[in-house]
């Protein structure tokens, strides 16, 4: 399940050329009525929060990376102007790699012992390897714990999983796999010592790199699967595919899983009327632990910082709370939205709207965004401020934005835990990163220009619908 490639998502949705440049003050008309101010977004002090952010390094969800992240996120919203910000704090089951090595190693004829002078291959963990969400564990003593490798097809097959008991699984990975919790378990069932998917199919320009995915939370289950389970690149599962008839994996692997507490940062633009209404923009600040994921999703919380600055300066007075928050735990389960919703169920209201922002953004060669709501009324509000936008900065002609309907009922991001509950809910998404949840979600690919399409949309929908 691809959820940051989105577009698919914009089912029957209008899409038109969309253009954004400077700040500009303006109005458009919803029915013939309401007049709308359109906020700032200053792009380049954008760009400054997501270098900021990516600089420490991966915001693994419950590292020490992840609370300085969220500590400046703090920092910058008290900067543009919002009251009440604060950081609330979860513990959640999570996971961290503590220590792997991975290698073939050549067996003599017999298959019994390794050659003395024989090859060995080393692979890279983060390049090569990338170990999925909550993995197992492999202890290796000596040469009697390496394994033989055996392929099973795509996973599709169960009864291929026949021949892997003792060994290694490799799962040749493709549109048809299924997700890692079925194939992760189906392997363990199966008798399996580990299990190798090979990245097949996913971003081809990059040479089919490993990428990280989630897996099952492990507290549900009393017998929680401890076998490694890791994604490999396509060549390195073509080597190894290739070297196993006289080689056999070597593996010594050390992941920790318990609960970490993970961070949620929140600000308010309070209500100065008597409504208890809340319109909240959200994102997620954590990265996968394999990159500093500029894109995936930096990005966010750069772009709420600026929202933020952008109402807070329009100088309006607002009948309903606009509320900004940023959530730990996303990758590996939405677990920072989750246990906020849940905390602050009831404060939150029966009408309330939630903007999520996750990978608003588009690279130089898709420039391309989309917003899908659960509610058509918002996508038609939203369409008429773009269509201004268009007519008043026509400069940037080149990018393009989709509007669509969905129901957000699958768990794609941030938005899901509150929709639940019957709330309105806009996602806003780009497109053209490929380098997702892999080692090069970096700076090079920033295009902080694009963020501001979006922000000032999302931003200025949120001002008329709060003043």
């Amino acid at each position: 399940m691809d959820r940051k490639h989105i577009l698919g998502l914009v089912s029957g949705g209008v899409v038109l050329t969309l253009v954004l440049a400077t700040w500009f003050g303006g109005s458009i008309i919803f029915g013939g009525e309401e007049e709308v101010y359109i906020i700032d977004f200053d792009h380049e002090r954008a760009a400054i929060h997501v270098r900021e952010l990516c600089s420490n390094g991966p915001r693994m969800s419950g590292s020490e990376e992840e609370r300085l992240g969220a500590e400046y996120i703090a920092a910058q919203f008290k900067d543009a102007g919002l009251e009440e910000v604060h950081i609330e704090t979860y513990s959640v089951p999570m996971f961290e790699v503590r220590n792997t090595r991975i290698s073939l190693v050549e067996y003599g004829p017999l298959g019994t012992i390794p050659r003395p002078l024989g090859d060995t291959i080393t692979f890279e963990h983060m390049t090569e390897y990338v170990f999925q969400g909550y993995s197992g564990s492999y202890n290796w003593r000596d040469f009697r714990d390496d394994l033989d490798v055996v392929s099973v097809g795509n996973g599709t097959d169960e009864s291929a999983y026949s021949s892997a008991r003792g060994r290694v699984c490799l799962i040749e990975q493709n549109g048809d796999t299924p997700p890692n919790s079925e194939v992760y378990f189906d392997a363990y069932d199966a008798g399996a010592e580990a299990i190798i998917l090979q990245n097949t199919w996913r971003g081809e320009s990059l040479g089919y790199l490993p990428m990280f995915k989630s897996n099952q939370n492990p507290v549900e289950y009393d017998d929680y699967p401890d076998i490694p389970f890791f994604m490999v690149s396509k060549e390195m599962g073509d080597t190894i595919l290739q070297m196993t008839p006289t080689h056999r994996l070597r593996m010594d692997i050390d992941i920790w899983i318990g609960n970490l507490d993970i961070s949620v940062v929140v600000g308010d633009i309070p209500s100065s009327g008597s409504s208890d209404d809340i319109i909240m923009f959200t994102a997620h600040h954590d990265t996968c632990y394999n990159t500093i994921g500029a894109v995936d999703n930096t990005v966010g919380p750069a772009s709420l910082i600026e929202i933020a600055r952008g109402m807070v300066d329009s100088g309006k007075k607002f009948s309903r709370t606009v509320r900004f928050a940023t959530f730990g735990g996303e990758e590996e389960g939405l677990f920072g939205s989750k246990e906020y919703e849940k905390a602050h169920r009831a404060e939150l209201g029966e009408n309330l709207q939630v903007l999520n922002f996750d990978m608003a953004h588009t690279d130089r060669e898709a420039m391309s965004v989309s917003m899908v709501s659960n509610c058509n009324t918002t996508l038609g509000k939203l369409k008429e401020i773009g269509d201004q936008l268009l007519r008043v900065e026509p400069a940037l002609k080149d990018y393009t934005i989709g509007y669509g309907y969905n129901d957000l009922q699958i768990p794609y991001s941030d938005y899901w835990p509150f929709v639940q509950g019957g709330s309105m809910g806009v996602a806003a998404w780009g497109s053209g990163c490929v380098e997702y949840h892999t080692y090069l979600d970096d700076m090079t690919h920033l295009n902080s220009e694009s963020m501001q399409i979006e922000g000032r949309i999302l931003g200025s929908y949120a001002l008329a619908e709060a003043t």
